[in-house]
């Protein structure tokens, strides 16, 4: 049986409020209200609420006028999000990235600014760490990932290409920049603080040893772009790759991913997941894959099971996993989150409706 806990959501931007100069209602319903004709002034005003949406942005790297003085100053605006994978499959987690991706997208288009975003898949990446196994497997994976996000992107009409981090790496001027910043990484103990604060406590000998091979590659990766998306955490990449020159690389990053169906004793335990969350686009994150919704693996009664059995905090923007898959439905249906994060079932059920049209 589910449960309804309601919690306080005043003074949180709601996803039915105005996005893009327009309002966002549900597909089935009818505000019976003219549409608002876009201007520059409601466009920015609406991009805003975007990223003041604190159900969804943790942070950026600019304060919110300072990002939209950047996006107006340039003709072109490319974002990017980058992301891993392991053998359990495809996160409902990652869904989020996506669609807020192609809601800032779509945003700067309406703003009548040319934007392009990439989703990055890090196959290369995915196989770093010394301790992944069947990295062949995982190689081979990544066309199957590909083909997945494509999927997901026609079915509900997303706006960015998906690219190999392979085909990236054989650019030459990508491994020139690496090679520049490994060369500057090293001679400056000052990066190299910032560049551990990428990494999880447990794994920074092992990185540090490594030559901080991962954390120059992902910074060569982002130094081309005006805007990166990605969980709270990789704030620090960005700092390293604005002392590096890219000084007008924005970070939005988004709300921390937590785990499903566990107790908020959990999170006092692990202060450290409570701070940044597990890692959104990786099931098999702190070994917790039986606390994640995995696309096309995770079956209608689990899901059903994960989200009943997890706590809810009455302050909203405490971790909260139900607020993201609540987040991820709204964004998807474009309607209002306090329609969803107050009613378990009604989460559910619009969940794996989603989940069945993309799989």
């Amino acid at each position: 049986m589910f449960i309804t806990f309601v919690v306080d959501v005043q003074g949180l931007f709601g996803l039915g409020m105005s996005f893009n100069g327009r309002t966002l209602v549900s597909r089935t319903r009818n505000t019976g209200s003219s549409p608002v004709l876009p201007t520059k002034e409601n466009m920015s005003y609406s991009l805003q609420q975007l990223l003041l949406n604190k159900c969804l942005v943790n942070g950026a790297g600019f304060n919110v006028e300072e990002i939209i003085e950047k996006i107006y100053s340039k003709k072109a605006i490319k974002i990017i999000y980058g992301e891993t994978y392991d053998q359990y499959g495809m996160t409902i987690d990652s869904l989020k990235y996506y669609l807020f991706l192609s809601l800032l997208h779509k945003s700067l288009e309406e703003m009548g600014i040319k934007a392009e975003s990439f989703v990055i898949i890090g196959d290369i990446h995915s196989i770093k760490n010394k301790i992944v196994k069947n990295k062949e497997r995982l190689l081979l994976d990544a066309k199957t990932r590909l083909d997945q996000i494509n999927k997901i992107k026609f079915k509900l009409g997303l706006k960015f290409k998906p690219i190999l981090m392979s085909d990236i790496f054989k650019n030459k001027e990508f491994r020139s920049r690496a090679e520049k910043i490994s060369q500057a990484l090293i001679g400056s103990e000052e990066l190299k603080e910032i560049a551990k604060k990428t990494i999880l406590q447990n794994r920074q000998s092992q990185e540090e040893e490594a030559g901080f091979g991962y954390v120059i590659e992902e910074v060569a990766l982002i130094m081309d772009f005006d805007i990166k998306i990605g969980p709270p955490r990789e704030i620090y990449y960005d700092q390293l790759a604005r002392k590096l020159g890219a000084n007008n690389l924005c970070g939005i990053y988004l709300r921390p991913t937590y785990p499903l169906g566990v107790n908020f004793d959990y999170f006092i335990n692990h202060p450290e997941i409570e701070k940044y969350g597990l890692t959104p686009y990786k099931a098999g994150s702190n070994k917790m894959q039986d606390q994640r919704i995995i696309i096309g693996k995770t079956s209608a009664q689990n899901i059903r099971d994960l989200i009943e059995k997890s706590y809810i905090p009455r302050d909203i923007l405490l971790a909260n996993p139900i607020l993201d898959l609540a987040c991820i439905v709204a964004m998807s249906e474009q309607i209002e989150i306090q329609e969803l994060v107050n009613d378990r079932a009604e989460l559910t059920s619009r969940l794996l409706k989603l989940i069945k049209e993309i799989v």
